[in-house]
């Protein structure tokens, strides 16, 4: 790959929208279908059930259901958007998420920053997290309040991409396209030597030259500091109302402490935050 391609990835056809009908949920249901009737994608509307069948738990739960679902296909029929309704049961909502996700071969799972079980974990619930750690499509946390993103997008990177990288510049690239939105492209430097530190401004203006190649407002920015500090800055400073990053290699005493700096990023942001990673980008 050369100094002005990008690796080229089909703009998402598949998504899947996981719901339980709490207010929790109402951003990703409004995200959720916006962004199917833009893309014109499938939508696959997900809502588990988590109680014991045959308990009185269970019947009401699946009327709460089946009242959630009709909500959001209602709002899919007026949109114009193609929409199919799931249903599955689990006693684990990170598990059941990503086996549908597999099931229908989602390219993007979409889901809410917590949800009605138990309490929030620095603002990220605990199926979340466990979803951003292990999905294989890319995955779209949304704040429970949030509409869709209107303002502008930042690609946020914390190393000068390589083939890996293109797959989150692309999903910018793209997201910022079709909203019609100007697109920051922020690389965090770790004070690298004159030789490195050129590399990176070289990557940056490179990601801003494809860019607008694809007719995309784009700005190019190197900041040092601590990375999730710098981006929620950035994010602010751009008025920047989607983030776009990538999975972060967490080090051994991260994961001896059980931290996950990138969920903590995705706690504090104002905005929805897109982590892509898998074969397919949104």
């Amino acid at each position: 790959m050369n100094d002005t391609e990008v690796a080229v990835v089909e703009p998402c056809k598949v998504i899947l929208l996981a719901t339980d009908g709490s207010e929790f949920s109402a951003g990703v249901e409004r995200v959720g279908v916006e962004m199917a009737q833009q893309n014109q994608s499938q939508l696959f509307v997900l809502r588990l059930l988590l109680a014991e069948s045959g308990t009185d738990e269970a019947i009401v739960e699946e009327q709460d259901a089946a009242i959630s679902l009709e909500r959001v296909t209602t709002q899919c029929a007026e949109q114009g958007v193609s929409c199919t309704t799931l249903i599955r049961s689990s006693n684990d909502p990170a598990q059941g998420i990503l086996a549908a996700a597999k099931e229908v071969n989602a390219q993007l799972l979409i889901v809410g920053r917590r949800g009605r079980r138990g309490l929030a974990k620095l603002m990220v619930g605990d199926a979340t997290t466990k979803i951003i750690d292990k999905a294989e499509c890319s995955v779209l946390v949304v704040p429970r309040l949030f509409s869709y993103w209107r303002n502008g997008v930042l690609l946020a990177l914390a190393e000068p991409p390589h083939i890996e990288g293109d797959k989150a510049a692309h999903a910018a690239f793209h997201l910022a396209q079709a909203a019609h939105l100007p697109l920051t492209v922020l690389l965090v430097d770790e004070e690298n030597n004159e030789d490195e530190r050129r590399d990176v401004y070289q990557s940056v203006n490179r990601l801003v030259a494809m860019a607008k190649l694809q007719d995309v407002a784009a700005e190019g920015l190197v900041q040092s500091g601590d990375i999730d500090e710098v981006i929620q800055e950035v994010a602010r400073q751009r008025s920047a109302d989607l983030i776009v990053c990538e999975p972060r290699d967490r080090s051994v005493i991260d994961r001896l402490f059980n931290v996950n700096k990138l969920v903590q990023l995705i706690g504090k942001a104002h905005c929805p935050v897109l982590v892509v990673q898998g074969p397919h980008a949104a």
